[in-house]
């Protein structure tokens, strides 16, 4: 083997590996992408629980009144928000609607994961 022979194997040789390192990149990146996706998907779908959690203790753990209500459930913290949906004399015999909020975020801070919406009919005093 001559060499120029020699030094064109150790070229190909060169660009061989650098494009098995530039896949082995972009694999490792991608892994990584799809294990951060899992985590927040993870703490959402936590997220969600603890939100149908709380609307659910509305109206007997939580009482149905205007007002706010906080509390912390693991890593998160939840909150509810409650009033009269509509005007104040939009009672009916039946009751008054109130519109109800639940947002759940992480203690760490930032937006919140989850927000449920509902409405709730409280019987008249």
């Amino acid at each position: 083997m001559s060499t120029g022979e020699r030094g064109s194997v150790f070229i190909e040789t060169l660009v061989a590996t650098a494009i098995v390192a530039l896949v082995l990149a972009a694999a490792c990146q991608t892994v990584a992408d799809s294990i951060a996706r899992h985590q927040t998907m993870e703490a959402r779908r936590y997220a969600l629980m603890v939100a149908r959690s709380q609307l659910a203790a509305v109206g007997s753990a939580i009482p149905l009144e205007t007002g706010t209500t906080e509390g912390r459930d693991g890593d998160d913290i939840w909150r509810v928000d409650m009033g009269p949906c509509g005007s104040e004399s939009a009672a009916s015999t039946a009751g008054r609607l109130y519109c109800i909020a639940v947002s759940v975020r992480s203690a760490q801070g930032g937006a919140a994961l989850v927000t449920l919406n509902s409405r709730r009919l409280a019987p008249l005093a």
